[in-house]
């Protein structure tokens, strides 16, 4: 999924509308889940309830077979805000759990990767593989670049954002989520460093950091039999890769790399209050009423062009994992461990005899 906007002379501040609170519906909104089940016999209604939380139930789903709703798609937007509001309820709960609220030597309030927008009243930490890509050529349109000129440049969109977005300070970003909309894009921790593997390891760019570093992952951990290489593949297997980078985890020469670092870590979301927090499990949904609330609707227009794009079915996570030892796979759990808790993911399933949540 991926979203782009398109405003009259290629300019998208003419576009803006006055900030309103949050989480407040535009009026006439459709609300297509009731309709949706109304139109289900009783016992199928009564089963999507018992069988979908708000977490879980896909909206999408319940119009599957209902052409003229589908064609004009909306949110229930009081359902998204109790999905909104049960996430961000879990969140605050873990943090405090794990005390995580709490700022200790090695772990404080860390604002270098949100993205600040004033005019849009938005605030966004950049999760990268989470639709990371998407949100940074919104951030930039919403800066003033237009869609001829990221079509064109060969520079980093992250480097464009940053010469308008400067890195906050702690006290800058807590001021402005006060005064925004402030959101976060997260994903299946495993699912996620699949894709950071896959992207930045299997097809790193010839001569990038990633593929050096893929070099001297390959001279560290290949093994050998009878001083010949147990495979001849030019990237690291994944298992080779995950090697790696648990004993970075344990003996870090390096900073970790922001691709497969932690959401707890990169974006420290106990000292921070998110109004919506999206997953890519959910993410059309997630963004349609981010915008209906943010009313960025004539700003940022939805675009299904590579729909499930950097998606993995459960065949091709199941063929990387099965390289794994439960060793392995215990090594990073406990690594994405509060990512796990924060955000409502579970581990069950990827351990081939060992139990976890």
């Amino acid at each position: 999924t991926q979203y782009g906007a398109i405003a009259g002379n290629g300019s998208t501040r003419q576009q803006l509308l006055p900030f309103r609170v949050p989480l407040h519906p535009p009026d006439g909104i459709v609300h297509h889940l009731r309709l949706a089940q109304h139109r289900l016999r009783p016992q199928q209604h009564a089963q999507h309830e018992r069988q979908a939380g708000p977490d879980h139930y896909s909206a999408r789903a319940a119009l599957k077979n209902n052409a003229t709703l589908n064609s004009q798609y909306r949110l229930d937007m009081e359902y998204m805000k109790r999905r909104m509001e049960h996430r961000v309820e879990r969140l605050q709960k873990k943090c405090a759990e794990h005390r995580l609220n709490e700022p200790k030597h090695n772990y404080k309030p860390k604002a270098w990767e949100y993205l600040i927008q004033p005019e849009y009243h938005l605030v966004w930490c950049n999760v990268f593989k989470a639709a990371s890509t998407s949100w940074m050529y919104n951030f930039n349109l919403m800066a003033g670049y237009t869609p001829q000129f990221l079509r064109k440049t060969k520079d980093v969109p992250l480097q464009l954002a940053r010469q308008k977005y400067p890195r906050p300070s702690v006290e800058k970003l807590k001021q402005a989520i006060n005064e925004s909309i402030s959101f976060i894009i997260v994903r299946h921790p495993f699912e996620r460093l699949v894709s950071a593997y896959k992207d930045k390891i299997q097809y790193a760019l010839p001569n990038s950091h990633h593929h050096k570093l893929g070099n001297r992952i390959i001279q560290k951990y290949r093994k050998t039999v009878n001083g010949k290489p147990t495979t001849l593949l030019k990237h690291p297997t994944f298992s080779e890769f995950v090697n790696y980078l648990l004993d970075e985890i344990k003996h870090p020469h390096y900073e970790i790399d922001m691709h497969w670092v932690p959401v707890t870590h990169f974006c420290t979301p106990c000292f921070f209050h998110y109004d919506v927090i999206a997953k890519f499990e959910t993410l059309e949904e997630d963004q349609n009423y981010l915008v209906a609330i943010g009313h960025l609707d004539s700003v940022i227009k939805p675009q299904w062009k590579n729909a499930g794009k950097g998606a993995h079915t459960n065949d091709v996570l199941a063929r990387f994992f099965s390289e794994l030892d439960n060793a392995q796979i215990r090594g990073l759990y406990d690594y994405y461990r509060f990512d796990f808790e924060l955000f409502g993911y579970s581990a069950k399933g990827y351990f081939k005899d060992l139990i976890t949540n």
